[in-house]
C-alpha cells in the first residue's frame, strides 16, 4: 500500500472500485504529471536552439531526467518513512537535508562521471560531457531537495504526504531537471 501511495495511488481503495471510480481517484494525481510534463516541453522549446547545435544532448536526455526522478523518489520515500516517526522540525530538516546533500552529491559525482567519459569516448567531445555531467550533478541535488522538501512541508501542513507527494516531486524533478540540463548545455557549449 505505501508504495502505491507514494504516486497518488490508494491500492486498498482502488481493489473494490468500479473502473469508473478508479478512474476518479487516479486521474487527479495525473494532473500535476500533465502539467508538469507540458511545462517540460515549453522549456525545452526555449532551448530549441541548443539542442539543435548538440544533437548528444537529445541522446542523454531520458536518462537525466530518469537519474532525477529515480533520485527524488529515493529521497521521497526516505523522508516519508523518517516521518513516520520524527516530527519534521528546523533542526530535522536541516539534519536530514546535510545527509542527503551529500548522498545526492556523490550519487551525482559518480553518475555525471560515468556519462561525462561516456559522451568523450562515444563523441569524442569533453566539453559536451561536462556540461552533461554537471548538469546531472545539479539535477540529483534538486530532486534530492524536492523529495525531502515537499513531503516534510505537506505532513507539517497535515496533509498526507504519501499520496499527494509523489507526482508532486517528480513534476518538480523533471522541471528543475531540464532547466539545469539545457541551461549548463547552452552556458557550456
Amino acid at each position: 500500500d505505501e508504495v502505491f501511495e507514494t504516486i497518488g495511488i490508494r491500492s486498498s481503495v482502488l481493489s473494490y472500485l468500479s473502473p469508473f471510480s478508479a478512474f476518479r481517484h487516479r486521474f487527479p494525481w495525473l494532473v500535476p504529471t500533465l502539467l508538469s510534463g507540458v511545462s517540460c516541453a515549453v522549456l525545452s522549446s526555449l532551448f530549441e536552439s541548443t539542442i539543435a547545435e548538440s544533437m548528444v544532448l537529445a541522446f542523454f536526455l531520458t536518462l537525466i531526467l530518469g537519474l532525477g526522478e529515480s533520485v527524488g523518489i529515493q529521497s521521497l520515500t526516505i523522508t516519508i518513512r523518517k516521518l513516520h516517526v520524527e516530527w519534521p522540525t528546523w533542526r530535522w530538516f536541516i539534519k536530514a537535508a546535510k545527509k542527503e546533500v551529500i548522498t545526492s552529491l556523490l550519487l551525482g559525482l559518480c553518475t555525471g562521471s560515468i556519462i561525462a567519459g561516456i559522451i568523450f569516448f562515444w563523441k569524442g567531445t569533453l566539453i559536451t560531457g561536462a556540461a552533461v555531467g554537471l548538469s546531472i550533478v545539479l539535477s540529483l541535488l534538486t530532486a534530492t531537495f524536492f523529495g525531502l522538501a515537499v513531503p516534510a512541508l505537506l505532513h507539517k501542513t497535515r496533509l498526507d504526504p504519501k499520496v499527494s507527494a509523489g507526482p508532486l516531486v517528480l513534476g518538480l524533478a523533471d522541471l528543475f531537471t531540464l532547466f539545469f540540463y539545457f541551461s549548463m548545455a547552452k552556458m557550456i557549449l
